[in-house]
């Protein structure tokens, strides 16, 4: 009994005396839009763009942060973690990053509609959207630009955007995905651009 005791105490100490990792918790950010001279082609303010709620895969679906291994194989950091869902984040980054690249263009998830009809639906799929292992970030989307009235569809396309991380931390991992989702807006800008 003694000896269970003396163990226990041991136990109990080398556990106290173990430094505790912190979590820490990440969002994405918006990025400017580097080409300020194309607001001359800037379309009507009447045009009013409704994102659509945007599909996430579901390995995505989970607060910790995802690192692909390889093809098959992925890895959850359980002390890096996404502040808020990753869709709800992705989602308000990008209609901001639109926002700055098209100003005079009314871009609302269905929540912010009150009342406004939309003139043109953007409907949004996430292929991918991680960091592999080998330092690359990378953001794989499928997507359509229709018209409201008639359903017609004014563009369609699937894009990859990859970049190289300097580094291994989950901070520089993060500000990868935000420049990636910053070039999906420049994508998605011009082809709103174009509707005038």
């Amino acid at each position: 009994m003694f000896k269970k005791g003396i163990y226990l105490f041991c136990l109990l100490t080398i556990t106290a005396c173990t430094p505790k990792q912190h979590t820490s918790f990440y969002l994405l950010k918006s990025i400017a839009s580097v080409e300020q001279e194309t607001r001359k082609y800037l379309p009507l303010n009447q045009t009013i763009v409704l994102v659509k709620t945007i599909k996430f895969p579901d390995y995505l679906d989970r607060p910790q942060m995802v690192l692909r291994e390889n093809e098959y194989k992925f890895k959850l950091s359980e002390y890096h973690r996404w502040a808020e869902p990753l869709q709800e984040d992705f989602t308000r980054v990008l209609i901001e990053n639109i926002h700055t690249r098209v100003p005079m263009v009314n871009t609302l998830p269905y929540s912010e509609l009150k009342g406004k009809k939309a003139t043109h639906k953007l409907w949004i799929e996430v292929l991918q959207m991680d960091v592999s292992s080998t330092n690359q970030a990378v953001l794989k989307v499928r997507w359509s630009l229709l018209s409201v009235d008639d359903d017609s569809l004014l563009n369609k396309q699937d894009d990859e955007y990859t970049l190289f991380i300097n580094n291994k931390s989950h901070e520089s991992g993060v500000e990868a995905q935000s420049k990636l989702i910053a070039l999906f807006a420049d994508q998605v800008a011009e082809s709103i651009r174009l509707l005038r």
